[in-house]
């Protein structure tokens, strides 16, 4: 039995993101909901809050797609999480909106998130079977145009966690989202946002006979995009965020980030992500890349982190269609 507990403890406490603080593996689960899904984001230094809408609305802030030129937009995303230490961890993400009229709009996605397999052992060391352990989470939101430029979100996740040793776990989060859009004299068409996010706020996760908090998020962020002609437009924006839950685990990070995208075919981006490593944050720079054509897009990304680092090298892959309006 006491094998059993260590291997759940493990997975469910430390691996998704193996340098964390000893007060964070005492009490977190489902640490793969923290984890940037696409690419455009990640390229961009881990920021979203307050840039302009995506596919991934569902995970940065659902309140942006009232503003999105585009009626829908699809995408699905690929990490092989922490590649240049273990293989084993894939991260699967697919996410899209819908606008519903000007003033209101559904958002959905999906997280699948697997770990290697491991064996299990009694205690005098045989093998008794093997576990292939596996998380996933379902989002489902909506958002209205409350006031001129501002909008509000709630989204909703359903967290399912199964370690394949003990009885899987689930349990329900909220997010709420709050959006402000407006242009700037700056240039014709320039546009600032400001969004705030309070993430994963909901019941805690099971396992065995004790419960576990899931990794409550507050993101502020802003962003400017200036056109500076139909040929060449930049977005810069940033990210602070704050993780309050559990108790007893705080931790401060902020990501800056710039896109450039020419003739809106190509996308080039760099960022920046910094947060306290004493308290299992991570330091890393980010750079990315992105193709418009048709409505298609794709996207890539890369993160440099510290030799030592589980992150270094990972990588994003995204694909996405977008339905109607004016590409951007």
């Amino acid at each position: 039995m006491w094998c059993k507990f260590l291997y759940i403890s493990l997975f469910i406490l430390g691996l998704p993101i193996l340098k964390v603080s000893a007060q964070q593996s005492n009490s977190e689960a489902a640490a793969f909901l923290k984890i940037t899904p696409d690419a455009r984001s990640a390229g961009m230094g881990d920021i979203g809050v307050a840039l302009p809408v995506q596919a991934f609305a569902f995970y940065h802030n659902a309140a942006a797609i009232v503003f999105a030129p585009e009626k829908a937009a699809v995408a699905y995303s690929y990490i092989p999480w922490m590649r240049d230490k273990v293989s084993g961890y894939d991260f699967h993400t697919g996410g899209g909106y819908f606008k519903i009229g000007e003033k209101q709009g559904i958002v959905a996605g999906f997280r699948y998130f697997t770990n290697p397999a491991v064996e299990i052992t009694d205690g005098d060391g045989n093998v008794t079977d093997k576990a292939e352990p596996k998380e996933w989470a379902i989002d489902l939101g909506y958002s209205r145009l409350i006031a001129k430029n501002f909008a509000v979100a709630l989204t909703a996740h359903y967290i399912y966690s199964d370690m394949g040793i003990a009885d899987a776990a689930s349990a329900v989060a909220f997010d709420l989202g709050l959006y402000y859009h407006h242009k700037t004299q700056l240039l014709e068409g320039a546009v600032w946002t400001v969004g705030l996010q309070v993430a994963n706020i909901g019941t805690k996760i099971k396992y065995a006979d004790t419960k576990y908090d899931l990794p409550g998020m507050a993101k502020l962020g802003g962003s400017l995009s200036l056109p500076f002609s139909k040929n060449h437009q930049l977005l810069c924006g940033v990210n602070l965020d704050y993780q309050f839950i559990p108790s007893g685990s705080e931790l401060f990070s902020a990501g800056i980030g710039a896109e450039y995208t020419f003739r809106q075919l190509v996308s080039l981006r760099g960022g920046y992500h910094i947060a306290d490593e004493d308290k299992g944050g991570e330091n890393y720079a980010t750079v990315g890349c992105g193709v418009h054509f048709c409505n298609f897009t794709g996207d890539f990304s890369w993160l440099a982190a510290d030799s030592d680092s589980a992150l270094k090298n990972t990588y994003r892959v995204t694909v996405g269609y977008k339905f109607g309006g004016n590409r951007k």
